[in-house]
C-alpha cells in the first residue's frame, strides 16, 4: 500500500461499501445479521476516518510495516531546537493575530514539507524514517492547533 491516495476515490468507495452494509438495510433481518452489519460498518467507519487523514494513515502504515514495536523514535537534536523556538516565537506573538497568522503559515509549508517527506519514506518502505517524521508531523499538528486557538481566542474577545 502506498501512502499517497485519491481521497475522492476513497470517499466514493466508501459511500458505495456503506450503502452496502449500513444497518438500515438490514432493519427486517436476523439479530445476527443486523450485529455484523453493524460491526462491518464501524470497522468501515475507523478505516476510512485513518485513510482520509494523512497522519493516521502514516500511522497506521508505519505500524503495519514496522519490525519495531516501539511507536516512536527520538527526535533530531535540530528538531528539538526548532520545537523550543517555533514555542517561544507562539508565546512571545500570542497577543498579535497577524503575526499569529503569520506564523501559521509558516508552520502550515512545515507541515506540508513533512508530508511530502513521509509520503515519500513510506513509498519507500522506510519505516523508521518515516516514525521520526510522524513524530515531528504530530508536534506540527499540535502548533498548529495552539496557534489556530490563540487567533480564535483573540477573535472572541
Amino acid at each position: 500500500m502506498q501512502f499517497n491516495i485519491d481521497l475522492n476515490k476513497l470517499q466514493k468507495s466508501y459511500r458505495i461499501i456503506q450503502a452496502e452494509i449500513h444497518p438500515d438495510k438490514f432493519v427486517s433481518a436476523s439479530q445476527i445479521e443486523k450485529n455484523q452489519s453493524l460491526i462491518k460498518s464501524t470497522e468501515i467507519n475507523e478505516g476510512y476516518q485513518i485513510l482520509k487523514n494523512p497522519i493516521k494513515r502514516a500511522k497506521y502504515l508505519i505500524n503495519l510495516n514496522s519490525n519495531s514495536k516501539k511507536n516512536n523514535a527520538a527526535l533530531t537534536p535540530n528538531f528539538l531546537m526548532q520545537q523550543m523556538e517555533w514555542e517561544e516565537h507562539l508565546e512571545s506573538i500570542s497577543k498579535e493575530k497577524k503575526e499569529l497568522e503569520k506564523f501559521r503559515l509558516l508552520i502550515d509549508g512545515a507541515y506540508k514539507k513533512n508530508i511530502s517527506n513521509i509520503e515519500n519514506l513510506c513509498d519507500k518502505e522506510n519505516w523508521n524514517g518515516a516514525l521520526e517524521i510522524l513524530n515531528e508531523i504530530q508536534f506540527i499538528d499540535k502548533l498548529n492547533d495552539k496557534i489556530t486557538q490563540q487567533i480564535n481566542l483573540i477573535e472572541t474577545r
